[in-house]
């Protein structure tokens, strides 16, 4: 291969890995570039069909939400009317109080929200089946309030992991390709 050729194709590798590594960094840190309350977890989950004593929903997010007055979590029964439920914020964790659920069917809650990063304003619903004899939900626990990220293994750190690792890769390839070698004398 022609010294131009070789010189030609090993740029066109680097402008690629430098193309796939801006594309990965997007990739990496879109989720975190979220300017809204994201709802991360919640019990009842969406769409999911609970039974017991249901007297309360839990939501965890992505971001801290900040306390405010306009902060409001609303249940809204199978018949249209609408709960304002007792709102209790803990950091990553906001649970919305209610008198115990007793009748059948499906329900929805409807959460506004301030977050505590840039305090923007976010409202979202979700609905849940309320059903007696099915079985509980399981409740998020006490150490929700303080990770965003739900301490499941992945988010931010598990992201940061790969984006070194690809980062490391890009430089051992790039390095390699760009590297002048010698040809062997005849």
């Amino acid at each position: 291969m022609k010294t131009r050729t070789r010189k030609a194709v090993a740029t066109v590798v680097a402008i690629s890995i430098v193309l796939a590594l801006l594309f990965s960094l997007l990739v990496v840190f879109s989720s975190t570039a979220s300017g809204h309350a994201e709802l991360r977890r919640s019990a009842p989950r969406p769409t999911q069909e609970v039974g017991g004593v249901v007297d309360r929903v839990e939501m965890q997010f992505r971001q801290r939400i900040r306390p405010h007055q306009a902060n409001q979590v609303v249940l809204e029964h199978p018949d249209g009317t609408r709960v304002q439920t007792q709102v209790e914020l803990n950091g990553y964790l906001v649970r919305g109080r209610f008198d115990a659920l007793v009748t059948p069917g499906e329900y929805k809650v409807i959460w506004g929200l301030v977050d505590d990063e840039d305090g923007d304003w976010s409202t979202q619903e979700f609905p849940f089946r309320y059903e007696p004899l099915a079985a509980a939900p399981e409740w998020l626990p006490e150490s929700a309030a303080f990770d965003g990220d739900g301490g499941d293994g992945g988010g931010a750190e598990s992201e940061t992991i790969v984006l070194v690792v690809v980062i490391a890769l890009a430089v051992v390839l790039g390095g390699w390709l760009l590297w002048p070698r010698r040809r062997p004398r005849r």
